[in-house]
């Protein structure tokens, strides 16, 4: 005999097909978006509890439908791809919803991060490679939903910790292991005030590194500048020109190492035979291309943001987290055997 109706809640329903109260809400409002196999024994338990949802009911299943937020400046660079698919990765499975924010200036930050505050649309923050101002910084203090920075230590919040600078130590390391004695680099450079400052960082390790072993990267052999195909393509051609061309390179990310290798091939320049190339961030199309990169665990440092930022709606009062994603050289055929 089938239970009446009335006693019946959108709970019950998803008690009984073994799925949250969320995923029976999409069922009942957008059945579109959930897989058909979970939409066929929702479909079932309603039919079996002859289930008729009310008005207050379904709205109340609306409220247990989260999000978390992530706020990001690169949100088309590939690094960032895969720290989302680590975060992703996360919330899928505890059945919350991921907003993305993208912001191009130092306001788009401010208004995203009052309005994120002030409305409470989301029950988490992930702040990717951004870099707050005292403002900004203040506004997420008295948020009621717990943020969580990757690659920015701040006070007061859990965090994700990227080491940069002794990535860019570990690339010198490498290189000069390898015999790379005259040493040059070329990054991005930081321009926006809002983001982490990492080509810096990296180079300041870098340079660091050669220092010690009493070797000086020269002016003519570092390039930080505007990341645009055109201004760096034509960076890297006059970079190549040089009568004197360094025997390593450390390039700030992967992306631009690829660019460099490209174009130094273009030029009859041989990798590595004449000059070893190593990238930064370890991105998948590494691997097909044969690219010697810093990995710093991109999609590991996603799962872990998400994580924290997870435990800490379980338990706000709970100590402060930082994680330390481990840095380490993945040898490719660009820096040879």
């Amino acid at each position: 005999m089938k239970a009446v109706s009335k006693q019946n809640t959108i709970y019950d329903v998803a008690r009984l097909a073994g799925v949250s109260a969320a995923t029976v809400s999409r069922v009942l409002n957008a059945p579109n978006r959930v897989a058909a196999d979970k939409r066929q024994k929702v479909q079932d338990a309603i039919r079996e509890l002859n289930f008729v949802p009310k008005a207050d009911a379904v709205a109340k299943a609306r409220k247990a439908y989260k999000k978390i937020g992530v706020v990001a400046p690169f949100f088309t660079q590939p690094s960032f791809m895969e720290r989302l698919r680590g975060i992703a990765s996360v919330l899928s499975a505890e059945h919350y919803e991921l907003v993305i924010y993208s912001i191009d200036t130092e306001e788009d930050l401010s208004n995203y991060v009052q309005m994120l505050v002030n409305t409470r649309r989301v029950d988490g923050l992930i702040m990717l490679c951004v870099n707050p101002s005292d403002e900004v910084l203040q506004f997420l203090r008295d948020a009621e939903f717990p943020v969580c920075f990757v690659e920015k230590e701040c006070d007061g919040f859990d965090c994700v910790e990227i080491q940069n600078l002794s990535g860019g130590q570990k690339a010198a390391e490498f290189l000069f292991k390898k015999g790379c004695v005259n040493p040059g680099f070329v990054g991005e450079g930081s321009t926006r005030s809002y983001a982490i400052a990492a080509t810096e960082e990296r180079f300041r390790g870098f340079q660091f590194y050669y220092a010690n072993q009493g070797i000086i990267v020269k002016p003519e052999h570092v390039w930080i500048g505007e990341f645009t195909a055109s201004k760096l393509d034509s960076a890297i051609l006059e970079y190549l020109e040089q009568k004197e061309l360094p025997d390593g390179v450390f390039c700030s990310s992967d992306v631009i190492a690829a660019r460099f290798i490209r174009l130094a091939e273009s030029k009859g320049i041989k990798v590595p035979e004449q000059i070893k190339v190593i990238g930064f961030d370890n991105i998948d199309v590494s691997d097909y291309f044969g690219l010697t990169s810093v990995s710093q665990s991109l999609e590991e440092s996603g799962v872990e943001a998400a994580r924290l930022v997870l435990k800490r709606i379980e338990n706000p009062s709970s100590a402060i987290v930082i994680v330390k994603v481990p840095i380490e050289v993945i040898e490719r055929e660009t820096t040879g055997n």
